[in-house]
């Protein structure tokens, strides 16, 4: 069994949830799934995460995330990028008349963005894109995003290139889309490569390609991230044997139980391991006291097998 995560480098058109099958048949796992899709016309970091390491879900959703691409205005399309319909006809924009700087200035900080009706974010249990094919108007309620960066560059009088550093949840074709609205001209999402997503960039990364030659080579682990060294931004926290009973039994720790927590920080969350060095579970610190309350726990491998038994 292999818990971990695989960084990958995914390539224009395919899907997330295909590169998910593609990594569960490359590494025989049969548990796996991204934190945070990525448009099959998009490019860049996907994070794929194996066994228990699923379970994380939660902690990764809410990093930000770095994005580059290519904004093309002049014409508004109904999905917010180049594969929807254009709602009106082309007009002429010239980005070198235009102060930049004053209009990214306005999308920088705390936003209010409505999510595109082409999207997988869901409304009363189905995604959005179900109502949108079907033509079925649905009152979208704007969502708050932080834009924490955001700069770009014109390389055509029409097109811009960006970065933008954004919090989770943010639409990149939802910001091209009110960019072109802000201009009045319309604007969409031409190409779009996530670059970081926490602390994993796509520097890092592996193409679907890399990874199957590894797996060839009986290697496949070398792309793997393992458990034990995911969210390591939260501290560490080494527990006796009592410790061990109490967490694998969903029982919070007394402060008694610990032996050494490293670094030491003030922070909700920790990483509880035995002095073997396994990873046991996610903690909470109580706010009024000082134990610590499981938030999820990884069962042994054992655990594992007696309930597949």
């Amino acid at each position: 069994m292999i818990h971990g995560l695989v960084a990958v480098d995914k390539e224009r058109g395919i899907s997330s949830h295909d590169a998910v099958a593609r990594v569960r048949c490359l590494l025989g796992v049969r548990k796996a799934g991204h934190f945070g899709t990525l448009d099959p016309n998009a490019t860049g970091l996907l994070l794929i995460a194996l066994g228990q390491a699923t379970r994380f879900f939660d902690f990764f959703v809410k990093q930000d995330k770095l994005y580059s691409g290519l904004i093309r205005f002049g014409t508004a399309t109904s999905t917010y990028d180049s594969e929807g319909e254009a709602l009106g006809p082309p007009q002429p924009v010239d980005l070198a008349a235009i102060d930049l700087e004053a209009l990214l200035a306005g999308f920088r900080g705390r936003q209010l963005q409505v999510p595109p009706a082409f999207s997988a974010k869901k409304f009363k249990g189905k995604p959005l894109y179900t109502y949108a094919r079907r033509r079925q108007p649905v009152a979208l309620e704007p969502v708050e995003v932080f834009i924490h960066e955001l700069s770009a560059r014109a390389v055509a009088a029409d097109t811009l290139a960006f970065r933008a550093l954004t919090s989770s949840g943010t639409y990149i074709r939802s910001l091209a889309h009110d960019l072109g609205q802000k201009l009045g001209c319309g604007a969409y999402l031409l190409e779009l490569k996530r670059e970081r997503i926490g602390r994993f960039a796509l520097a890092g990364a592996v193409t679907l390609e890399q990874l199957a030659a590894l797996a060839e080579a009986g290697r496949e682990l070398e792309a793997v991230t393992p458990i034990e060294r995911l969210l390591e931004e939260y501290p560490k926290m080494i527990v006796n044997q009592a410790g061990r009973r109490c967490i694998s039994n969903g029982m919070a720790l007394k402060a008694s139980d610990v032996l050494k927590i490293f670094p030491a920080a003030s922070t909700d969350f920790f990483r509880i391991f035995d002095d073997e060095g396994k990873l046991l579970a996610i903690a909470e610190k109580e706010p009024h006291n000082m134990s610590f309350k499981p938030y999820l726990v990884i069962p042994s491998e054992q655990e594992t097998l007696d309930v597949r038994r």
